[in-house]
């Protein structure tokens, strides 16, 4: 059973909304489309960042060790 999507709501200023409205004209989708598939593309981008960053101290040569505490991660 798959999960239900969920909403969200924005507001914008008049001219930001104007300019979105001739964006996605020009994309040929509609305003909740290109409001979607730019937002899931920032949240990937995100979780890629934040796993490269979690992911640092197993880059070879960096052992996780701080020289203050040798001995402990």
């Amino acid at each position: 059973m798959a999960l239900d999507r969920k909403d969200i709501r924005a507001k914008l200023d008049p001219e930001h909304h104007a300019a979105l409205v001739r964006i996605a004209d020009a994309d040929h989708v509609d305003i909740a489309e290109l409001i979607e598939r730019e937002l899931v593309r920032y949240i990937d981008r995100e979780l890629h960042r934040a796993s490269v960053i979690s992911g640092a101290d197993r880059v070879p040569g960096i052992s996780g060790i701080s020289r203050s505490n040798p001995g402990k991660p």
